[in-house]
């Protein structure tokens, strides 16, 4: 196996890439941000419960509904069909 010099050569990727699925991202963007701010540890509890989610001290950021992003890391590329 060669070594690829990625500075000598422009688009090195284009020869490995042939035949693969394309990839397009779409990164979730928010509608609307909102900072809220709770007087006590109780009001955190209550909020959470309403919210669904489990308010943590060291998260900031939150998706409503809940963002499932492990949704698609099931899921497996098969080039050839006897690699099943």
């Amino acid at each position: 196996m060669t070594q690829i010099n990625l500075f000598e050569e422009e688009n090195f990727w284009e020869n490995e890439w042939k035949e693969m699925p394309e990839f397009i991202m779409n990164p979730e963007t928010p509608v609307l941000t909102i900072k809220l701010n709770f007087k006590t540890r109780d009001d955190i509890k209550k909020f959470s419960e309403l919210f669904g989610q489990e308010i943590k001290f060291n998260q900031e950021n939150y998706w409503f509904p809940k963002l499932n992003r492990c949704a698609v890391s099931n899921l497996k590329y098969y080039s050839d069909e006897s690699e099943k």
